[in-house]
């Protein structure tokens, strides 16, 4: 479709994504190959629901939405998370992140997905009030920090992060998955399996009958993670700590759902900080948000 007679609109396909590239670079500086982001929003054989506004040849505009599976007892569907919308700056202003956004909802009706959401700073927060967003809670964050040379920060300018699978493990076992998800079985999340071991740099931890999946990028990121108690993950952190410690990683960051039963584990340990902002567009009038948990892995920045 065109927009103002000057702006080619369309829902993005295989061949869109070194424009994409080329965006993202452009807009947020960031650095991405073809590879990773076709990875990224793989859409598990439906169409993507991502949009993307042409000026002639060039890409000035682009709203991203990947695709999820959220799963609760056996009942699974299919949700998007917006992400990555970016529009050079002289294009801003001429209402195009309104319009792909709309686009992109379209198709994700279309596909029957549930709701689009997302992790919401300031920013984002004004701009999904113009397209009739709800709020629907504020993920906490906990950071554990330690007091050690920040190796690992350097490495991770180096691009050298690779380093840490000679201490962590990368293979995710069916046991590690069957304790991420032992939790809220009675509320939808993310499906989480065994795909999740492909990724670089994320490993998993399991100490004191707790399991971690984290990311290590300048500091440790937890994603999901499993404790069978506050006592358990007091000793697996203090553990943890001494590992970093040696390997020159400052900190631990834990961003987590207030809803949860692991923020009453963290709150022994630390004070938490108000995060994110979860926003959300439903498109199904049965979906309640009440009934999700969200973690930080669900993030696309995870």
């Amino acid at each position: 479709m065109y927009y103002k007679e000057t702006y080619r609109l369309k829902y993005i396909d295989d061949s869109d994504f070194p424009a994409i590239k080329e965006l993202l670079w452009k807009v947020f500086r960031k650095k991405s190959s073809v590879v990773a982001l076709k990875q990224k929003y793989d859409a598990f054989g439906l169409n993507y629901v991502s949009t993307i506004a042409y000026q002639n040849e060039q890409p000035v505009a682009f709203y991203g939405a990947i695709l999820q599976k959220f799963k609760k007892n056996d009942r699974e569907i299919i949700v998007a998370q917006a992400c990555d919308s970016s529009t050079l700056q002289s294009h801003q202003g001429k209402g195009l992140h309104y319009e792909l956004a709309k686009l992109s909802y379209e198709n994700m009706r279309k596909q029957n997905v549930s709701f689009v959401y997302a992790f919401l700073n300031e920013n984002s927060f004004h701009s999904t009030k113009k397209l009739g967003w709800h709020t629907h809670l504020h993920m906490q964050r906990f950071h554990v920090k330690l007091n050690t040379f920040p190796i690992a920060k350097v490495l991770n300018k180096l691009g050298w992060n690779g380093f840490y699978s000679l201490f962590f493990h990368k293979k995710v076992s069916q046991e590690v998955i069957a304790k991420l998800t032992e939790n809220h079985k009675n509320k939808f999340t993310q499906v989480f399996d065994t795909k999740f071991d492909t990724l670089k740099n994320y490993y998993t931890i399991e100490i004191e009958d707790c399991v971690f999946w984290i990311k290590i990028a300048g500091i440790i990121h937890v994603g999901k993670f499993y404790a069978p108690s506050a006592e358990a993950l007091q000793k697996a952190i203090k553990k943890l700590k001494r590992k970093a410690f040696f390997l020159g990683i400052t900190e631990f960051l834990f961003q987590v759902d207030p809803t949860s039963t692991i923020v009453s584990q963290l709150q022994t340990i630390e004070t938490p900080k108000e995060s994110w902002c979860v926003g959300y567009l439903p498109f199904d009038s049965e979906i309640d948000l009440k009934d999700f948990i969200f973690t930080y892995s669900d993030s696309d920045t995870f």
